[in-house]
């Protein structure tokens, strides 16, 4: 089969080579990979690390081979149509005709749902968005929402017209979590259609300035109190302004794991929680990390993505989940070098680049 490994440096390459198709372990599925999407963190991380790699983690395609495990619990057959996250910088990653995932983190899709969409763009950024509300703040889940006569829960979602700002809108919504302050820029066309009017959802402005955003907020919470955010850009001290618009007792979320997050004009009553997407299957974060959670709460993270996938799964089939607008990058495995420097460039424009292996030359 033809896998993809992509090198960091001098600029974003790639090399596409021959290499036998995986073999499950007892709990994996292969997938044969129709579409792979990409995320920040495909060049992110290997240019962090200096190395080269099949760094795709967004599968979409058709099971090909199973576990033992997986076999015996009957829950997927040869030919289901998939998405799934693959374990990050581990081998049989998604920029390839063959790719691998546990069971855990892969979930059935429905017919007629397109591959690009609901399925290339939803694995790994919904589990981002999932973990930091529901493990890291303890925000109740969709699957055990707010009722409807419970009284307003103010979440910021900064950074909202992101595909992280949009999948946190769609999960507060499952969830019965309004208001919704969603504050963003440009290309807010599709995260603004997510939101509902009728519970106090807002859009606000940032580049009017960081004062007239504080303004804009306040005005929105009114006599709410705004107890939980995230701040999907983490980046040039965004989570600063985003901690002095909660009360005390404040929990910011944040995405980037090589900041400590201590800077001083963090009021002192509010938590700055770091997501660290990869203990969906380790169950932990990595030692280098300077911002650690507690490792017992931590631990919970791959049963709960057992939970979340077959959930997310069951509301594709219902219709009360998507997946997120889209481009899609020419030449299959040779087009992921062109979209992960559209990525570096900061020029996805608020849409998920994902690549159709099959076109590949």
């Amino acid at each position: 089969m033809k896998e993809a490994i992509v090198h960091p440096f001098p600029s974003i390459t790639t090399e596409i080579h021959d290499i036998p198709i995986p073999t499950p372990g007892p709990d994996q599925v292969i997938i044969k990979v129709e579409v792979a999407g990409s995320n920040v963190k495909d060049w992110l991380h290997i240019t962090a690390r200096s190395i080269s790699v099949n760094s795709g983690d967004d599968i979409a395609g058709t099971v090909y081979q199973l576990g033992l495990n997986v076999l015996a619990s009957g829950e997927f057959h040869i030919g289901d149509r998939v998405a799934a996250f693959h374990p990050m910088l581990s081998p049989g990653g998604a920029y390839a005709e063959y790719a691998v995932a546990p069971q855990s983190t892969v979930l059935k899709l429905p017919t007629g749902i397109s591959f690009e969409v609901e399925a290339a763009t939803i694995p790994l950024v919904s589990t981002t968005a999932a973990l930091s509300m529901y493990i890291s703040q303890s925000l109740p889940p969709p699957w055990s929402p707010r009722p409807a006569s419970s009284r307003p829960l103010p979440f910021i979602v900064y950074g909202a017209s992101s595909a992280l700002g949009a999948f946190s809108i769609k999960f507060a919504k499952a969830s019965n979590i309004h208001p919704i302050i969603a504050i963003g820029g440009g290309s807010k066309e599709y995260a603004s259609s997510l939101l509902d009017v009728s519970k106090g959802d807002t859009w606000v402005d940032y580049r009017q300035g960081t004062e007239s955003m504080k303004k804009q907020v306040k005005e929105a919470l009114g006599e709410n109190a705004a107890l939980h955010a995230v701040d999907c850009i983490s980046d040039k001290g965004t989570w600063v302004p985003i901690s002095q618009m909660l009360a005390q007792g404040g929990q910011v979320s944040v995405f980037t794991g090589s900041n400590s997050y201590d800077e001083d004009e963090i009021p002192s009553g509010v938590a700055i929680k770091y997501t660290y997407v990869g203990s969906a299957h380790s169950g932990a974060y990595l030692p280098t990390m300077p911002k650690q959670p507690n490792p017992e709460i931590v631990a919970t993270a791959p049963e709960f993505a057992y939970v979340l996938f077959r959930y997310m799964g069951r509301m594709l089939f219902k219709g009360t989940f998507e997946g997120h607008p889209y481009d899609v990058i020419p030449g299959g495995l040779n087009g992921v070098a062109t979209g992960l420097q559209r990525l570096k460039n900061g020029e996805a424009r608020g849409k998920k680049l994902v690549y159709r292996i099959s076109t590949t030359e």
